[in-house]
Formats: C-alpha cells, structure tokens, sequence
C-alpha cells in the first residue's frame, strides 16, 4: 500500500496540466494539503511495517524452517554435485518450501501445497487431484515426505488417515524418522 501511494504522490504535488503562475496563493495552499496527509500516511504505514517485520510468528517460522532444513540435512545424503534425492512437503505456508530451498532440493510432484486435497473432497476434480498426487509420490519415490501439522482447512495430522493412498504409501514405504515441533519426517525404507 505504501507503495502504491508513492506512485500517487507525484499526482497530489503536480496538476494534470502542471503549475500554473496564475493560480491564487490558497489554491496553491490546497493542493499542498494532500501532499502532507500523504507523507504522514506514508511515515505511520512505514513504522507499522517495520513493528510487524518483530512479529513473533516471523521467528516461530524462521525457527521452524531452520530445524526441517537442519533434520533433512542429517537424514538424507545430499551431494553438491547433482540434483539431490526429492523431498514432497505436504504444506501450506509453514516453512516447507522454504527448507527445500535452503537445500536445493526439489519435489517429485507438481504440488507446492496440499491444502486443495483436503475440501470437497467428493468432488471429482479433488478426487482427480489426490489420484494424480498418489501415483506421483508412487513413482517418483521422494527420500522423505515432510507432513506439517498445520494448514488451513485441515490442521492436524489425522487429516491423512482421510487419504487413503498416501496413508497406506506411508505405512508400507516410509517410516517416522522425525517429530518435530508442528511437522514430521517421513523417510524412505531401504529395500533391505
């Protein structure tokens, strides 16, 4: 918003047709007013926004991020040399991507967030979704499927046992190797 008010400032300070010398001294005092309620309201957005970058849901999920990277960095062997092992996150906004990021590490689905899997669920479209998730995680076996506590429509970690697919791919294939605080990790099992 502050922003878009910067991009208006120059609108409030100069006509449409520029300054004219045959303008009375009020008008002139006029303009000026909704210059000065703009500087003030560009200083009072200024100083809430840097009291909300303290915010302590900031460092809750900086924090966060650190410990899924920093569990992911032990349990999976990552080289600098390659792609790296895939990860799936099952995430909305609490830090999974992020830690992919930190790793360089990439997903072997086409789904950033699972939120979509988890309302109306009898819809066709959601039911489309959720196969098309399953076979992913299926065949592109990733090294860890990190599921998060919290999301929007469906917080908790129960929310899987109404996923049939990715249920049964955890139980038979993956085991918990992480509780973290708000996530899981679950790693591939050696065939072994």
């Amino acid at each position: 918003m502050a922003l878009f008010l910067c991009a208006l400032a120059p609108l409030a300070a100069v006509g449409a047709h520029g300054a004219s010398r045959a303008r009375p001294r009020a008008f002139e005092l006029r303009r000026g007013v909704p210059l000065v309620l703009w500087a003030g309201l560009v200083v009072v957005l200024g100083v809430k926004g840097a009291h909300a970058l303290d915010a302590p849901w900031i460092a809750e999920k900086a924090h966060r991020v650190a410990a899924v990277t920093s569990d992911l960095r032990h349990l999976l062997p990552l080289r600098g040399d390659g792609p790296g092992p895939t990860v799936q996150v099952m995430d909305v906004t609490e830090g999974g991507i992020h830690a992919l990021f930190e790793l360089g590490l990439r997903e072997p689905t086409r789904f950033l967030y699972d939120f979509h899997f988890f309302h109306d669920e009898g819809d066709p479209r959601i039911r489309a979704l959720r196969a098309e998730f399953a076979r992913a995680l299926e065949t592109g076996q990733p090294a860890a499927i990190v599921v998060f506590r919290d999301t929007w429509n469906r917080p908790g970690y129960d929310r899987l046992s109404d996923f049939p697919q990715v249920r049964r791919l955890l139980e038979d294939s993956y085991r918990l190797a992480v509780e973290g605080d708000g996530y899981r990790i679950y790693a591939k099992r050696s065939r072994s």
